[in-house]
């Protein structure tokens, strides 16, 4: 048994009531229709008609667009006959062809700083030469088509055809003050600076982009040469940090702990026949007692002899080598740096030498030849 059940309305479901004054119009829309057969669904979208409002008609932006077209129509004109014009004027000096070219240069001319001075049209003082230029270039011109009518003995002509001109650039002009919103110092100060901005970045990211291709194709196409000049100058860059690093106040060494000095007692005065006495042993880490003093000697020499300050005997400081300092160091770290692992030598305790870097470089690449100088 089969079941089939269709939705659709001849009339749009959301139509709203026609509003008397409204224009309207007939659009055609589509709407789902679900057929379910034996339980099973199937929608297809079904056309059907409907009417949506018509809004007004925007008779502002009518009148501007056909005065847009107006100028365009007397720009038009005005380039075709001032090159006719010019043309005809320069012919007896160059061939045809390019006389004429030479002449659409005077119409094109203030065309070009109209254009600037559209771009331009919220910024008075950034359009101001271009208008300036402008204007120069519709009297030059002006000019060659009055010189060209004065050539053929018809001065009026001539006068009248380069009115032409003006009446497109005064179009024009009249057309740029309508669109033209003249902004108050404070809000155009603030635009200048974030064009300011920008400007900036983009320019900045345009050269690292050039820097970055130009730096890909080096070391693509460089060889043996570039590698070469790649190592040099970073050897170079790991000089100039040297002194960087080793103005760096390196760790002082804990001090060696005092070992004590030990002065033993006065002995007494032997009798008149001593008898030998053997000698104390001493640890080896305790410093050697104070000399002896042989039975009868004076009393002023055995005070010298203990007034003599005993002299302390100097720890002997170990560190590691330099290989060691780097083998830790890159352990720890394996992308640290020429200069980092220098420093670490230096807080060792080893002497800053000129040859030190190199050193340091040298067992950095044994211990890692994977690694490069940085």
């Amino acid at each position: 048994m089969s079941t089939r059940q269709e939705q659709f309305m001849d009339q749009d479901p959301e139509q709203q009531p026609r509003i008397e004054g409204v224009k309207y119009r007939k659009i055609t829309r589509s709407r789902p229709v679900t057929t379910v057969i034996d339980g099973i669904p199937s929608t297809r979208n079904e056309k059907y008609k409907g009417w949506e409002p018509v809004p007004p008609r925007e008779w502002d932006e009518l009148i501007l667009r056909g005065v847009t077209g107006i100028a365009v129509s007397f720009t038009a004109i005005a380039v075709i006959g001032g090159t006719a014009s010019l043309g005809g004027l320069l012919g007896p000096l160059v061939p045809t062809v390019i006389a004429y070219g030479m002449g659409s240069v005077f119409a094109v001319a203030w065309m070009f700083c109209l254009a600037i001075e559209w771009l331009n049209r919220s910024a008075p003082d950034r359009a101001r030469p271009a208008k300036t230029a402008g204007w120069f270039f519709l009297l030059l011109s002006m000019g060659a088509i009055a010189t060209y009518g004065h050539t053929l003995n018809h001065s009026w002509a001539g006068v009248f055809g380069g009115f032409v001109d003006l009446i497109a650039k005064g179009s024009w002009w009249l057309l740029l003050r309508e669109y033209a919103v003249p902004l108050d110092a404070d809000v155009a100060n603030w635009v200048d600076e974030q064009e300011q901005k920008l400007a900036g970045r983009a320019l900045l990211a345009g050269r690292v982009r050039r820097l970055n291709r130009r730096g890909a194709y080096q070391r693509a196409v460089g060889g043996a040469e570039f590698q070469a000049a790649d190592a040099i100058l970073s050897r170079a860059e790991a000089a100039r940090q040297l002194p960087q690093a080793a103005a760096e106040p390196a760790p002082v060494p804990a001090p060696a702990p005092a070992t004590a000095v030990v002065i033993p007692p006065e002995p007494p005065v032997p009798p008149a026949t001593p008898t030998p006495v053997a000698p104390r042993s001493q640890p080896e880490s305790s410093v050697p007692s104070a000399p002896l003093i042989p039975p009868g000697a004076p009393r002023d020499k055995v005070d010298e002899q203990q007034e003599e300050p005993a002299v302390e005997p100097v720890a002997q400081i170990t560190r590691p080598g330099i290989a060691a300092i780097c083998r830790k160091e890159i352990a720890a770290d394996a992308s640290v740096t020429d200069a980092a692992l220098l420093s670490a030598v230096l807080a060792a305790g080893h002497p800053a030498k000129q040859t030190l870097s190199d050193t340091v470089r040298r067992s950095a690449l044994r211990i890692d030849p994977n690694r490069r100088a940085s």
